[in-house]
């Protein structure tokens, strides 16, 4: 989300029209969801941090393509759809060796399909843009598509699943280490 709304944060008319169509489209998705001048960065653009369900709802149903003109607007809500699918796999109570083999090839085409270069001849018709720059990866995209299938093959072998954990008293200590 945070690429997808920088990449809108530099259109002009972001302040005046987009900013609103997006909390018009997440209203009509009933995610309660508003832009704000932050004011520990430098008066940029913030977002409301949506939490679980409306997380959710997002990735499921928010019209990525009504904002971004071209291939890259299906590409992106592609990314988008995609990682929910990716994540329910992952929440269910019990997988297979061959759902987790196949997760696992899913998540690297996520992977590269969020870090495609740009494909063709340069400033051609033909040209098909990248979408975000290998820079923009994550740690959590990374444990995501490097090291998630492996957890789920040791916690299979347990009995065990994925959905029994949480990060959340993780990211609390780190939201208070950074706070202070």
């Amino acid at each position: 989300m945070e690429c997808f709304f920088n990449d809108l944060f530099k259109k002009k008319d972001f302040e005046r029209l987009i900013k609103n169509q997006i909390e018009q489209a997440m209203k009509s998705i009933k995610v309660h969801f508003e832009f704000f001048k932050s004011k520990s960065h430098g008066g940029k653009w913030d977002w409301t941090s949506l939490m679980g369900p409306d997380k959710k709802k997002v990735l499921q149903h928010f019209p990525v393509a009504n904002f971004i003109l071209g291939k890259r607007d299906e590409d992106i809500q592609k990314l988008w759809r995609n990682f929910y699918n990716l994540y329910m796999i992952i929440r269910q109570p019990v997988l297979t060796d061959s759902e987790i083999d196949d997760l696992e090839i899913k998540v690297k085409e996520w992977i590269y399909l969020f870090c495609r270069p740009n494909q063709g001849q340069i400033n051609s018709s033909t040209q098909i843009p990248g979408l975000y720059r290998k820079e923009d990866v994550t740690p959590y995209m990374h444990v995501f598509s490097q090291h998630i299938p492996e957890f789920l093959r040791n916690l299979k072998r347990k009995n065990l699943s994925l959905r029994f954990f949480s990060t959340s008293s993780i990211e609390k200590k780190n939201h208070n280490q950074v706070n202070k």
